[in-house]
């Protein structure tokens, strides 16, 4: 069942109150009124809402676009780019919806420093897909958005692959994380302050919608006793659930789909919005902690593990594994390949290794794993599943070429420390030297 009408129960109190006074019609009529200014102050609200998270979006999407270019070098994610840029404008568009709604307040103020910031990201990122472009030898017909971007003399002396490098450094230096981090800081208080005015907005319209019901209260049990039964109807409909929809968006809780069918469809559409914004955070937290292209952990998120297990007195093992040849694969076979390469190679890591242990892409063709939970022979169990994978690797399937792992290993008795990664760089610069192909361990011999 949707629930009653309001407007069902205003017609009856209509027919009733004209028989009893015209005080408690013109009474109910506020109360009408009051509670559409609710309704908009509450459609004002997820509008607000709604706009300063489209704006962030968007600047991710920005920002995604053009890393997904400087990665796989595919010009339709910059066309998406300067698609987004130039004609689609949605953060303008979220900033001008805002402005609509909070004029000359806190909330425009920091909306527009973050469009500011945004502004800034943009020119990076075009910088960037300029430098692309320029690296890839596209130097006529460039689109509108960079034709007019001077390239620095420094990086037009640069190798197509440093050029290449440079642009993606660009994009995940910790000048770029710091800037989104400020959007995120400034649309965080804008979302705040835009919550904070529609609660004290609330507080007052409901005081007033109290008060008026309060006096239509009195005014029907004083003249007709069947007000009552109009007053608990209303309470059960409106109050109620309302009291429960303050609490639950203070409490940053579903609302309770009960009451009127007006009550019910503002829980509904609520509850709806959450979930959305629910999604969206379980992914945007997930592409931030997984390399798009393989979906293992990336070197972000694999620092923060790194972090964790320093603080362990347990046993743990550091792999770092590097594709054997991997830039004649791609020159051979083409980057598709080599990315087809990357994805298979993280496939049977994957597999080979447990749910205890941590596989990460830590570069372009440079793989990382941390070992916990291994009992009394760790180097021969690294060193089975190190040559079990190379023989897989040597198996042509669909297509994919045959290649071959150098690993280089270090293993510590108390968790997790700094030197475990250059010892395992000098163990794979043992195994490189020695003919590749094969999985060294960090001693003095190899130091």
């Amino acid at each position: 069942m949707d629930g009653v009408k309001i407007k069902t129960i205003n017609l009856s109190m209509l027919i009733l109150i004209f028989l009893i006074c015209a005080g408690v019609f013109a009474s109910a009529f506020q109360l009408k009124s009051k509670y559409r200014q609710i309704l908009a102050g509450v459609a004002d609200y997820a509008q607000a809402t709604k706009a300063v998270n489209d704006f962030r979006d968007t600047s991710d999407f920005l920002t995604n676009q053009a890393r997904m270019f400087l990665v796989k070098l595919d010009e339709s994610y910059a066309q998406k780019y300067f698609f987004e840029y130039s004609v689609a404008k949605n953060r303008e568009r979220s900033c001008e919806v805002l402005t609509s709604l909070h004029d000359d307040d806190d909330a425009t103020a920091n909306m527009q420093l973050a469009f500011e910031e945004s502004q800034v990201l943009t020119q990076t990122e075009l910088y960037s897909i300029a430098l692309a472009y320029n690296a890839l030898g596209i130097k006529e017909n460039l689109p509108s958005e960079i034709a007019d971007i001077r390239i620095l003399p420094t990086d037009l002396t640069l190798s197509y692959e440093e050029k290449v490098r440079k642009a993606e450094d660009l994009l995940f230096d910790i000048n770029f994380q710091d800037s989104k981090g400020r959007i995120n800081k400034y649309t965080a208080i804008v979302l705040d302050y835009v919550l904070t005015d529609h609660l004290k907005a609330q507080e007052r319209d409901s005081i007033k919608f109290n008060r008026l019901l309060l006096i239509q209260i009195i005014t029907i049990i004083a003249m007709f006793l069947a007000g009552l039964g109009l007053f608990i109807t209303t309470n059960i409909l409106v109050l109620r659930p309302l009291d429960y929809d303050i609490k639950s968006i203070r409490n940053e809780q579903k609302m309770h789909v009960v009451g009127s069918y007006e009550m019910r469809l503002i829980a509904k559409s609520y509850n709806a919005l959450r979930e959305k914004d629910e999604i969206k955070a379980s992914v945007l937290k997930h592409k931030a902690e997984h390399d798009p292209l393989t979906g293992l952990i990336n070197r972000a998120a694999f620092d923060q593990i790194k972090e964790v297990l320093s603080d362990t007195a347990e046993p743990v093992a550091y792999l770092i594994i590097d594709i054997d040849y991997f830039k004649s694969v791609n020159d051979k076979y083409g980057h598709l390949t080599g990315d087809a390469v990357l994805k298979r190679i993280a496939a049977i890591l994957s597999e080979q290794f447990r749910n205890t242990d941590y596989v990460a892409r830590i570069g372009g063709d440079e793989f990382a794993v941390i070992m916990t939970k291994f009992g009394d022979t760790p180097e021969m169990v690294i060193q089975r599943k190190i040559e079990t994978i190379n023989k897989m690797l040597q198996n042509v399937m669909d297509g994919i070429p045959c290649v071959s792992l150098s690993v280089g290993v270090a293993i510590s008795t108390m968790g997790y420390n700094q030197t475990l990664e250059g010892q395992a760089d000098k163990a794979l610069y043992h195994v490189k030297q020695g003919g590749r192909c094969n999985c060294s361990f960090f001693s003095v011999e190899t130091a």
